[in-house]
């Protein structure tokens, strides 16, 4: 399994609904850019800063969009999102 250097991924930008405040959050990545940058697609979302920070889980990703996120980062059991390497491998031969 070919990798990178170990770098930064942003991977959500949250925006205040009121006012200007922003929020970015990031994961670390061992793809073969080997540097820090921007996932495709990335996540943007808002937040209330007058309420309670609450850990919101968006919608679960797709085996399909998990398949090609896994292979991208050259099949790292860190970007397999739950699913097994059987049905990260069937969904990538699908598509």
């Amino acid at each position: 399994m070919t990798t990178g250097a170990k770098h930064q991924v942003l991977t959500e930008i949250s925006m205040a609904i009121k006012g200007d405040e922003e929020r970015r959050f990031y994961a670390d990545c061992r793809c073969t850019k080997g540097t820090d940058h921007d996932a495709s697609p990335l996540m943007l979302s808002q937040f209330d800063p007058d309420e309670d920070e609450v850990d919101e889980v968006g919608e679960p990703l797709s085996a399909s969009d998990a398949a090609d996120i896994w292979r991208s980062r050259g099949e790292d059991e860190d970007y397999m999102f739950g699913y097994s390497e059987d049905e990260l491998r069937r969904a990538a031969d699908e598509d």
